[in-house]
């Protein structure tokens, strides 16, 4: 699975929010920029948008981001944020697509 890179064309930011300690033990008194990647957004359409608002998911969002070894789920820090136009989204999951290490799925929801 290719992908344009042209269609990557939003700036998306992973963060060690404050709060907590990092992995020397130290608080963490502002967010930490983890790494950086562009994104392509898909926006829910149709069916899946009147499923996503049943389950009260309206603010999830949904990115397709290059393939980056340090978001894989042994490598990353547990309580990563994703930045995305100033506003930040809890990670519900990042996923390997096809386990080609290609391109990866971000689904995130907006802190209210």
């Amino acid at each position: 699975m290719s992908i344009n890179p042209g269609e990557l064309n939003q700036r998306v930011i992973f963060q060690q929010p404050a709060g907590g300690t990092d992995a020397d033990g130290f608080a963490i008194t502002e967010p930490i920029p983890y790494t950086k990647a562009w994104a392509k957004l898909k926006t829910l359409k149709g069916s899946t948008f009147y499923a996503a608002a049943q389950n009260n998911m309206q603010h999830n969002r949904e990115f397709t981001i290059r393939y980056q070894r340090k978001l894989d789920e042994d490598q990353r820090p547990e309580n990563l944020q994703v930045v995305w136009k100033g506003k930040a989204h809890d990670i519900e999951s990042i996923e390997n697509d096809d386990g080609l290490n290609e391109t990866m799925t971000v689904i995130c929801k907006a802190v209210t």
